[in-house]
C-alpha cells in the first residue's frame, strides 16, 4: 500500500527516507514489537499517516520525527495490547479463584502489611504516597513539606528495610 504512495510522487523527500531508512526503522520497531510483520507495519502505518497529513507542517530533522513516530506509535500499540490482556486475565481469574489462591493471597497481604508497619512513620507515609498510590516525587514533597531528595532518601529507606523484612517470605 505504502510502495504505491511512494510511487505516486507525493513527496521525494519523504520517498528517499523511505528507501534509505525503512530497514533500520523496522529494525527499531522490531526491537519493541518483537515480530517482524507487525514491526513492518508499525512503520507502514506512521509513513500513511505523514503522508495522508492535510496540513504541511515544516519538519527539520526528518529522520529523528520518523523514529521517534515509530517509536511512539509501537509503545501505543502495546500499551492497548497489554490493556485487553490484562482484562482477559481478569476475566479468567475472576472465573476459578481457588480456595488455596485465596489463603495464600491473605498470607501474603498480611506479611506485608506487618512488613509496612515496621517501617519508621515518615519513610511509610513516602512508601504509601509513592508506591502504593503512585504519586511523583515532586508531588508527594509538596504534600509532605520536605524535599525530593529526601523523598528519594526515604524511598530508598523504605525498599532497603523491607527487602530485609520479607527475605524469607515467598511473594
Amino acid at each position: 500500500m505504502l510502495n504505491n504512495i511512494i510511487e505516486a510522487g507525493l513527496n521525494p523527500q519523504i520517498e528517499t527516507m523511505f528507501l534509505k531508512h525503512y530497514k533500520e526503522w523496522c529494525l527499531l520497531s522490531y526491537s519493541y514489537m518483537e515480530d517482524m510483520s507487525e514491526a513492518e507495519d508499525m512503520v507502514q502505518d506512521v509513513f500513511v499517516k505523514i503522508l495522508k497529513r492535510k496540513k504541511a507542517t515544516r519538519i527539520l530533522d526528518l529522520k529523528n520525527y520518523i523514529s521517534m513516530a515509530v517509536r511512539n506509535t509501537c509503545l501505543k500499540r502495546i500499551q492497548r495490547t497489554k490493556k485487553t490482556e490484562r482484562i482477559k486475565d481478569y476475566s479468567l481469574a475472576a472465573l476459578s479463584p481457588s480456595h488455596e489462591e485465596f489463603l495464600i493471597d491473605i498470607e501474603n497481604r498480611t506479611k506485608i502489611e506487618n512488613a509496612l508497619n515496621v517501617l519508621p512513620t515518615q519513610s511509610k507515609r513516602v512508601f504509601e504516597l509513592c508506591v502504593l498510590e503512585g504519586a511523583k516525587y515532586k508531588s508527594a514533597a509538596d504534600v509532605l513539606g520536605i524535599s525530593i531528595n529526601t523523598v528519594k532518601f526515604h524511598l530508598k529507606k523504605s525498599f532497603k528495610i523491607l527487602r530485609f523484612t520479607l527475605q524469607s517470605a515467598y511473594i
